[in-house]
């Protein structure tokens, strides 16, 4: 065998024995510090077989970024009917009204992130929610440009709401924007299908039961500028003659504003408080 040969023979066992898969790691994104606070709108049902799915991953998103993201359960028109077992029916206008607002959706269950153009589908709406929590540690990574301060005041005999609002840019934002308020509900045990079967107990999360703005918002202000503060109160008398729903110790108040134009209806900043503190 000559040098050549026997040499070759080596260098191919060394190798052989040498090529090992090298696992990929992917580190978590690096989130900054700040008090942005995101915005996810989920499009669910209580008929919607696949929506367990939803609420699991909105729960484990909020407890993956606590203080740093609201959501909102859209109970709309599609797949939102009262399943057979169920004890309640969480549909309402203004729920119908922003499930038709948003557009492009396939199926449920589907999620806005702060309204953001989502890279994989070029729509605002995902209908994929392995690729929600993706979507909201981009956000989170976006710089923070707005305060929004809430404050309520419940009134246990009228029970009447109210809501004081404090809007602080934090740099010139030019440009017009809305504002929408919601009013959601959770720790409310009803009838969830799953697969083939129906959950009897399921406990339904941030259930929008109304809004104390158009579904589209509200007009804030244009070209809002660095520490100019804007003022705005609302208010808003819950329902009492709805057995089982509007409990106001399970019901918070979420805000958020947004980009108002024809190609960006993004959402700069959300915020939340409990109606009864």
């Amino acid at each position: 065998m000559t040098h050549t040969l026997k040499f070759s023979l080596i260098m191919a066992a060394g190798l052989l024995f040498s090529c090992k898969e090298i696992p990929i790691t992917i580190s978590d994104p690096i989130i900054p510090e700040s008090d942005r606070v995101v915005l996810i709108e989920e499009l669910t049902g209580a008929s919607c077989s696949n929506c367990p799915k939803g609420s699991a991953t909105i729960d484990n998103i909020l407890s993956r970024h606590e203080g740093k993201v609201v959501a909102i359960g859209v109970h709309g028109k599609f797949l939102s009917y009262p399943t057979p077992k169920s004890k309640y029916d969480f549909r309402n206008q203004k729920a119908k009204e922003l499930e038709a607002w948003f557009t492009g959706w396939q199926g449920k269950p589907s999620a806005s992130v702060n309204r953001s153009v989502d890279p994989s589908s070029g729509l605002i709406v995902q209908d994929n929610p392995d690729l929600w929590l993706s979507g909201v540690e981009r956000e989170l990574q976006k710089p923070h440009v707005m305060n929004i301060l809430l404050d309520t005041k419940y009134n246990t005999d009228t029970r009447q709401v109210d809501l004081e609002i404090a809007v602080i840019p934090l740099t010139d934002l030019p440009g017009n924007y809305n504002i929408s308020i919601y009013l959601t509900e959770s720790g409310i045990v009803d009838a969830q299908a799953d697969g083939t079967v129906i959950i009897e107990n399921f406990t339904f999360k941030h259930v929008l039961m109304d809004m104390m703005t158009k579904h589209s918002g509200d007009v804030l202000a244009t070209d809002l500028e660095k520490n100019k503060v804007i003022k705005k109160n609302y208010s808003y008398t819950l329902p009492s003659n709805v057995p089982g729903l509007w409990n106001a110790q399970n019901m918070e108040v979420i805000v958020m504003v947004s980009r108002s134009s024809p190609t960006d209806v993004s959402v700069l900043q959300a915020a939340s408080v409990h109606v009864i503190k």
